[in-house]
């Protein structure tokens, strides 16, 4: 829930929020309600960060409400007014909840619903039936407000989030080949994990920042186009996991090979050239627009990849040189998945 809030767009949600609580109250006045204020208050719990998330709460909201207004609204009148009592009707209405096993959120709903038709029915016969049915005008206009007007989208903070990866991605490459090149023996290893765990953190965020955008892409009347956008950018996403998978596989082999000092000026130049290679592949991500690669930078990248898979075909099979041999078997892996 915080990451949601986070990534929120609030001056649409305070856009949302006002326009809809003003059309709900009247709304409510036409249909009759003494209590016009409970419609807006459905609208403002009931605006979350998706459509989908929206009339999920909705019909929780609902739900409760029902439950604690049928079971609270007769008994009322017949009850004392004091704690005990309250404390009575909220355990049953929560433990009927529990018994039809509904969200935690309805739980909610109908304890608030009891509290306030306990203190309000006394002084207002009307209160009951009124918060039903402004709760259920408060959140047809929220879901309809969320529906139409700047609908929830986060398509683009998703795509930069897996430009942000993949450029990531492609540093840390640059840097292994660096390392093997110019770097070798200065105990690299250790600042290379650092990093690694920096980039899984990342990997993380654009993972849930996809699933995110697909979620608001839910109920979404106008989510068709982008939708496959998101498509395209979770089956790009499998190479962004085979890279990361590559890495951390890489930099534990190049750790224990530099404790051997037996990289040659010839190995040094030959796996830096092919961590340069890979490097350049992944840089080529950030260039996707819209969840598809510019045809000449697609051509490129393959290009890369297939000099690089004609290169390890000449490899010759894995022999005595234990680090070597890992090298190009996992690079030959990654290769596969690409």
């Amino acid at each position: 829930m915080e990451k949601n809030k986070k990534i929120e767009n609030k001056t649409s949600l305070v856009w949302k929020m006002a326009i809809a609580s003003a059309v709900s109250w009247e709304v409510a006045k036409l249909a009759g309600s003494e209590h016009p204020y409970l419609a807006p208050l459905s609208v403002i719990l009931c605006l979350q960060t998706t459509i989908d998330q929206s009339i999920r709460f909705s019909f929780h909201r609902i739900v409760g409400t029902a439950i604690g207004v049928i079971l609270t609204a007769y008994l009322v009148s017949h009850l004392q007014m004091n704690g005990w009592i309250l404390g009575l009707l909220m355990l049953g209405g929560t433990y009927i909840a529990k018994w039809l096993r509904l969200d935690v959120t309805v739980l909610h709903q109908v304890a608030l619903t009891i509290l306030l038709v306990f203190t309000f029915e006394r002084n207002s016969k009307d209160y009951a039936m009124d918060r039903i049915i402004d709760t259920v005008i408060g959140v047809i206009i929220a879901i309809l407000i969320q529906m139409f007007l700047f609908p929830p989208d986060f398509t683009k903070k998703a795509a930069e989030s897996f430009r942000t990866l993949a450029h990531q991605l492609s540093e840390i490459l640059l840097e292994l080949s660096k390392w093997v090149q110019l770097e070798w023996g200065q105990g690299k290893g250790n600042i290379m994990e650092y990093k690694m765990n920096n980039l899984l953190q990342e990997l993380h965020t654009t993972k849930e920042m996809l699933q995110t955008a697909s979620k608001s892409l839910k109920f979404n009347p106008i989510s068709k186009k982008h939708k496959t956008v998101l498509s395209r950018y979770q089956i790009e996403m499998e190479k962004m996991n085979a890279g990361y998978e590559y890495i951390s596989n890489i930099v534990k082999t190049l750790k224990e090979w530099e404790k051997e000092e037996t990289l040659s000026s010839s190995d040094k130049m030959e796996l830096g050239n092919d961590l340069k290679v890979l490097s350049e592949f992944f840089e080529g991500f950030k260039g996707i627009q819209q969840g598809e690669i510019n045809n000449w930078k697609q051509k490129e990248q393959n290009m890369l990849l297939e000099s690089l898979r004609s290169k390890m075909v000449l490899y010759p099979p894995p022999g005595h040189k234990v680090y070597k041999d890992s090298f190009f078997l996992e690079t030959i892996k990654l290769l596969k998945s690409l």
